[in-house]
C-alpha cells in the first residue's frame, strides 16, 4: 500500500510538471500587449493658427536728405541715438552752411553717410523713426494668406526673451510675389502686416529689423472635439484612427473639419473620452493586443 501512495504521488507531481510546462509555453508564445502612446479625445478649445517669421519695422520712417549740392561735414552721432524735433542731424557747405534738423522726436534708425565729403542734392543723410511705433511684416504663403481676415488677433514672439506680444493684422497687401524657399522651391508669398497692440515697454530693446513669430489665428472656438494630429493616418480618402476598445486596437474612420500640427477637430466618429493610439506602428493593426506605454 506504502508503494502504490508513493507511486501515485509521483505521477501527480509529473502531470503538474507537465501541465507547467504546458502552461510556460503558452505564455511564452502568447502575443503579448503591444506598448502604445494613447490620447483621449477631449472637448475644449481649438485654434487653428497660420505660423510664420516676421520683421518688425518702424512704421513711419523719416529719410533725412541733403538739400543742397555740398560738402558733408562729418556726422557725430551714431544709429540708436534719441533725437529732438528741430535737433540738428547735419551740416552741409555750400556755399554757407546748410543745417539738416530732425523733422520728428524719434530715434536714428541708420546713418548711410557718416564721413565727410561731396554730397549731391536728395542723397540720404541717415533715417529716423519713433522707436516705439513698431510693426510686423511676415511674409506668408499665399494659399495660408486666404485664410486670414483683417482684424485677426496675432500672437508675437521673439527670440530675445520676452513675453509674447499681443497684435492685429492691419492689412493684407494686393500682390503677391515670388520668393525661392531654403529648400530651393519657389514659393507666392504676400506681405500681411501687424500691429502691435502690446504696451511699449513689454518688451524693451524690441526694434526695427528684428526677427519674430507670428501666429496668426484663422479659426477659434471653445466647444470642439480634438485628438492629437498623430493619431490620424489615411485609409483611402478618408481619415482613420485606431481606437482601442478592451485593450485591442480598432480602426475606426473619422471625419475631421481642421487640423492644425498639434490638434485636429473631430466632426464625426469618436466621442469625448475615447481613447486613440498616437503615432500608431506598422506592427499596431486591427484588433492587436495593445497597452499603455509608461513613462520612464
Amino acid at each position: 500500500m506504502k508503494k502504490t501512495g508513493h507511486k501515485t504521488s509521483r505521477t501527480i507531481l509529473w502531470i503538474l510538471f507537465f501541465l507547467g510546462g504546458i502552461g510556460f509555453l503558452i505564455w511564452a508564445f502568447f502575443p503579448r500587449p503591444f506598448p502604445v502612446e494613447l490620447a483621449v479625445a477631449e472637448s475644449g478649445p481649438y485654434q487653428q493658427l497660420v505660423i510664420e517669421e516676421g520683421k518688425t519695422r518702424a512704421q513711419d520712417v523719416f529719410k533725412i536728405l541733403s538739400p543742397v549740392d555740398g560738402n558733408l561735414k562729418r556726422i557725430d552721432l551714431d544709429p540708436g541715438d534719441m533725437v529732438k524735433k528741430g535737433d540738428l542731424l547735419a551740416e552741409v557747405e555750400w556755399p554757407r552752411p546748410w543745417p539738416v534738423n530732425s523733422p520728428v522726436d524719434g530715434r536714428i534708425l541708420r546713418i548711410h553717410r557718416e564721413s565727410g565729403g561731396p554730397i549731391r542734392r536728395g542723397d540720404t543723410i541717415m533715417e529716423v523713426a519713433d522707436p516705439g511705433a513698431l510693426e510686423v511684416v511676415s511674409e506668408i504663403l499665399t494659399e495660408d494668406a486666404i485664410q486670414i481676415k483683417t482684424g485677426a488677433s496675432v500672437r508675437i514672439e521673439s527670440w530675445g526673451g520676452c513675453d509674447p506680444l499681443s497684435g492685429k493684422v492691419r492689412r493684407i497687401e494686393p500682390a503677391a510675389f515670388t520668393k525661392v524657399s531654403a529648400l530651393g522651391i519657389e514659393e507666392q508669398r504676400v506681405n500681411v502686416i501687424i500691429d502691435i497692440t502690446s504696451p511699449d515697454n513689454q518688451c524693451e530693446g524690441l526694434a526695427d529689423g528684428f526677427r519674430v513669430h507670428s501666429h496668426i489665428t484663422t479659426f477659434e472656438t471653445d466647444k470642439a472635439l480634438t485628438i492629437p494630429t498623430g493619431a490620424l493616418f489615411r485609409e483611402g480618402k478618408e481619415w482613420a484612427v485606431f481606437q482601442v476598445i478592451e485593450g485591442r486596437a480598432k480602426k475606426t474612420r473619422v471625419k475631421i473639419s481642421r487640423r492644425n500640427p498639434e490638434k485636429a477637430m473631430v466632426e464625426s466618429g469618436l466621442k469625448a473620452g475615447d481613447q486613440v493610439i498616437v503615432y500608431p506602428s506598422d506592427q499596431v493593426d486591427e484588433d492587436s493586443r495593445v497597452q499603455a506605454m509608461h513613462s520612464s
